[in-house]
């Protein structure tokens, strides 16, 4: 029996095509001109980290080679390429414009960029649809540390959002300071009709799975604390459960949060001032 193949979770810094990022790294004087295709292979693929930060870290390795217009452009498309050869059909990919403002670009020409890649694809290889999701980042030692250029990817994704660019998300490492300053980000998005979905509960605490479903995800996306548990299917369903109670939380309509001042919250009384 032939599967249809979807890709649901693809990174498009952790997926470029590599013989084209090796070129592009030698052209734009990302690495020595005499590291030889083996060499730079090696330091793509490093598996080994000390910790997950410097894992993460290691992310800016091939964005490095994806700053300018025409390498953004080309990025997705040889990866369109390679999904073609692959037989999948549909994927959706995520990268964060604010990785890639080396060269000057501001984040809607770096989305702007990417995306003519994905016409330049969709002619080549019409078997395969490509949709691209816009990531917000996880930086610094909480949310407040980054969020004025996370206010800018919302701003740049309303600006593109259509056939090509489809929602957002939030990725990166997931920092253990106040999950919840990130809602208006997210309130941002509702009042721009943006969908999103939140990395939540992969590399942080796993109260963040219900916190992100509390702010409105449509999904929570995960890896990590999954293919590392010692019980899967326990921490498979600790996660059904986490997402189940934070999505009726959202539902349900969640309480006043009070900066100040403190008012009685009997159920009774707005009963009784009516």
């Amino acid at each position: 029996m032939n599967w249809a193949k979807i890709e649901l979770h693809l990174h498009l810094d952790g997926s470029i095509h590599l013989p084209w990022a090796y070129q592009t790294a030698l052209k734009r004087g990302v690495v020595d001109p005499e590291m030889s295709f083996e060499e730079y292979y090696d330091l793509m693929y490093k598996v080994d980290y000390p910790t997950r930060e410097e894992r993460m870290k290691r992310f800016d390795f091939p964005c490095a080679v994806m700053q300018e217009r025409e390498d953004l452009a080309d990025s997705i498309y040889y990866l369109a390429e390679y999904l073609n050869d692959l037989g999948v059909l549909y994927a959706e990919v995520r990268f964060a414009p604010q990785q890639h403002l080396l060269a000057g670009l501001t984040q809607k020409e770096v989305i702007e960029a990417v995306v003519e890649g994905m016409k330049r694809a969709e002619k080549d290889f019409p078997e395969v649809t490509l949709r691209l999701i816009n990531c917000l980042m996880h930086k610094g030692p909480d949310a407040d540390f980054n969020m004025k250029e996370n206010m800018e990817t919302v701003e740049a994704t309303k600006e593109t959002l259509g056939k090509y660019v489809v929602a957002l998300d939030l990725a990166g490492y997931e920092n253990t300071g106040d999950f919840m300053k990130y809602a208006p980000l997210f309130e941002k998005a509702r009042e721009y009709g943006i969908p999103y979905t939140i990395h939540a509960g992969e590399m942080g605490l796993g109260v963040h799975v219900i916190e992100a479903m509390e702010m409105g995800a449509a999904a929570i996306m995960a890896n990590t604390a999954l293919a590392t548990a010692g019980d899967l299917p326990l921490m498979a369903s600790a996660f059904r459960q986490a997402i189940e109670a934070g999505r009726k939380a959202y539902l349900s309509g969640l309480g006043r949060v009070l900066t100040r001042g403190a008012s009685a919250s009997d159920p009774l009384t707005g009963f009784l001032r009516d």
